[in-house]
């Protein structure tokens, strides 16, 4: 099995992941990929609720306004994480059930 995940970084860009979890059996690797994935649902979840906070504020403003920073610090976060979880799910080979 170490060697069909060796075969697959190629493709994945967090090496670092593989390389953590090329030992590790499916059913551990399954459990980090369901948390993964609901963790994914709450950050979208933030990012898409500071959005509407940010969309209704004053655009002329010449500084930045919180809202907008917060929007997209979550955004950022949203998608570092979705890096992680597309890794997750490239090991495993399958979406699991959640």
């Amino acid at each position: 099995m170490d060697r069909e995940r060796n075969d697959i970084t190629a493709d994945i860009d967090l090496r670092p992941i593989v390389g953590l979890l090329s030992n590790e059996p499916d059913q551990v690797i399954e459990i980090l990929t369901i948390d993964a994935i609901k963790k994914h649902r709450t950050l979208v979840d933030r990012a898409e609720r500071l959005f509407q906070i940010a969309q209704g504020g004053d655009s002329d403003a010449k500084e930045p306004r919180e809202a907008h920073i917060a929007y997209l610090e979550a955004t950022i976060e949203m998608h570092a994480q979705m890096s992680a979880l597309t890794t997750l799910l490239t090991i495993l080979g399958r979406t699991p059930k959640v």
